[in-house]
């Protein structure tokens, strides 16, 4: 069993990846469009090209990181290369998304988006290959179902503390001025802050990723695949499973069945990021101090309930530990769609977004140990699976934001936002729910031998 040094190691592992990506869902567009000045169509375009490069690179880092050959005396089958390279991707091109357009400030909007477009794309590669080299370690370190949903409780947990800990940076580093209604305003000037904040969250990022390197070991013994024409026996003692061709993965239905209830889960966590400040300030039209504080209770609670997720799914079982998560989601979605006025906006509101913070932790643990449980003893095809079912998330994410804001443009009406944040909420867990509930296997334990 794993000590707890390196399941701790484990555990803040992500954490750059998660700063980073606290920064980008939640001010990437208003950054670009209030700070840089850039147009909302092309705003929205450098988020998409974003997800879109992140959809594209998973599955083939996850394929080189299972299967991958020896390149300049470097095995690509090791999940630390794919790790640190990502890792030092990230670190070098995340301050360049959040400053000045180098040499072209006077550029056209065209050459300025390509500029950051090709920064965007070195960055979600570098931040795709983190992920999926430290989600596939999981099965990796461990066979034990129970310990391998322990861990990433305990990623979980440290995913809602950099999201909340970039909520504190942000709150404390921009000083952001306000109008006689009190609505906020960030202008070019801001532009030093950002980078500060960015600054921040590298520095913090990059000792986690150290610490990490150094507390979780990689067993150099025992090859994470076995190619076809190697033996399969590598020592007397060590046996390992035989490994499905992608042929042989494509063609079962569980894979299609854990990517639904992965794609479910990734939507309505993403929807929820993005479109609750939205919601607070164009539906509710709360003061500045409302939409502060409310995401910040929703991390709380996420971050809360994200201890109790890996006890909950040892005590009862995935499916049950979904449902309980996506009926939590679908009540609170009813409540956004049915209720407004004055108790609502300023009590109620607050016990919603505490819903929706432990819905979120309890369907987004279940969901990643659903997908270890598909990839069972076959690690040989871990990074590859984790790969794909980050596909669909950024795919289906990016598609959903993107049609949300078409439709908000041609709409433009007082309670789109309302009608986007429950409708999408509510159908992405149940779709979720629907996918698990399809699947066959023991309610308690694992789901594929």
């Amino acid at each position: 069993r794993l000590n707890w040094v390196s399941k701790l190691g484990y555990g803040v592992g992500h954490v750059l990846n998660d700063l980073c990506a606290a920064m980008w869902f939640t001010y990437v567009l208003i950054f670009y469009s209030l700070v840089l000045g850039f147009g909302a169509f092309d705003a929205g375009v450098v988020m998409l090209v974003g997800q879109l490069a992140d959809a594209a690179a998973t599955p083939v880092i996850g394929i080189l990181s299972d299967r991958g050959p020896k390149c300049c005396g470097i095995n690509l089958r090791k999940r630390k290369v794919w790790y640190i390279t990502g890792s030092l991707l990230v670190v070098l091109t995340v301050p360049f998304l959040y400053s000045q357009c180098l040499g072209c400030t006077n550029a056209s909007p065209v050459i300025k988006l390509v500029y950051y477009n090709i920064f965007v794309v070195l960055f979600q590669f570098g931040w795709a290959a983190a992920q999926v080299a430290h989600l596939a370690f999981v099965p990796d370190l461990t066979p034990d179902e129970n310990e391998r949903t322990f861990l990433l409780s305990i990623r979980n947990t440290f995913t809602v503390l950099s999201n909340i800990s970039v909520y504190f940076v942000a709150f404390g580093v921009l000083e952001i001025t306000t109008n006689g209604k009190g609505e906020a305003r960030l202008t070019p000037e801001d532009l030093t802050k950002f980078q500060y904040i960015i600054f921040i969250i590298c520095g913090v990022g990059a000792i986690t990723t150290v610490f990490f390197c150094i507390t979780v070991k990689e067993d150099p013994q025992v090859p994470l695949l076995v190619t076809d024409d190697e033996q399969q026996i590598v020592s007397a003692d060590v046996t390992i499973a035989p490994r499905r061709t992608i042929g042989g993965l494509f063609s079962s239905l569980s894979l299609y069945q854990v990517a639904g209830v992965y794609m479910g889960t990734r939507i309505f966590c993403n929807v929820i990021q993005s479109l609750v400040p939205l919601y607070l300030h164009e539906t509710l039209q709360l003061d500045a101090q409302s939409i502060a504080i409310i995401p910040f209770v929703m991390y709380v609670s996420s971050f809360v309930t994200s201890l109790l997720s890996g006890w909950l799914n040892g005590a009862c079982g995935r499916k049950i530990t979904y449902i309980l998560g996506a009926v939590v989601c679908v009540g609170a979605s009813i409540w956004v769609w049915l209720d407004h006025g004055y108790l609502y906006n300023t009590y109620f509101i607050y016990i919603v977004a505490v819903l929706f913070g432990g819905a979120t932790s309890v369907l987004l643990v279940t969901a990643l140990a659903v997908t270890a449980d598909h990839i069972g003893d076959d690690t040989g095809n871990s990074a590859f699976l984790y790969g794909i079912m980050s596909f669909v998330d950024k795919l289906s994410c990016g598609i959903v934001i993107i049609i949300i804001q078409a439709l908000q443009k041609n709409i433009g009406q007082k309670w789109f936002y309302r009608d986007s944040l429950a409708i999408v909420c509510a159908a992405s867990a149940i779709m979720g729910a629907v996918s698990l509930l399809t699947m066959k296997g023991p309610n308690r334990g694992r789901f594929y031998r």
